[in-house]
């Protein structure tokens, strides 16, 4: 195992509705997000520029395990419709540089992937293997979990 290396985690799930509806969904995410992981999501809002454009600048919270997280970043690149690349700002760079959200028309439906980077894994194994696991778990799941919302919602 590389020190260095990026662990990239993903997760997929085929939602019935066409990839717009998934993208309108994205556009208003300040008001869709509570709502997308009650368990985990507090607030999102864009603090400057519009939503999902290149160079927009957003700001969350979430709770992980009862720990709130503030993360803050710039959107990096959009396709609409299609992508969306999410940079994380500093600190949070340090071990994310950011998350994906991708999507595909398959026949009438539509693939939603979600995209989670780990940095330096086997660096952050070497300091804390039970901390990296931890953090890997809480990721899957919470990546999961958002593909079965997001299908439930739009599929109703």
């Amino acid at each position: 195992m590389s020190l260095f290396k990026p662990l990239v985690l993903k997760d997929t799930i085929e939602i019935k509705t066409t990839p717009e509806k998934i993208w309108e969904f994205f556009i208003n995410l300040d008001k869709n997000y509570k709502t997308w992981h009650p368990e985990d999501h507090v607030v999102f809002k864009w603090t400057k520029g519009k939503p999902m454009e290149t160079g927009s600048n957003w700001y969350a919270e979430e709770t992980f395990e009862g720990k709130s997280k503030k993360i803050k970043g710039i959107i990096g690149e959009v396709i609409p419709n299609r992508k969306i690349v999410f940079k994380c700002s500093f600190p949070v760079t340090l071990i994310s540089p950011g998350f994906e959200w991708h999507i595909e028309p398959k026949g009438s439906n539509s693939v939603f992937t979600a995209i989670s980077i780990i940095k330096c894994e086997g660096f952050y194994r070497k300091i804390s293997n039970k901390q990296m696991e931890t953090a890997i778990r809480i990721t899957k799941k919470h990546l999961k979990e958002e593909g079965e919302n997001l299908k439930r919602i739009l599929e109703k």
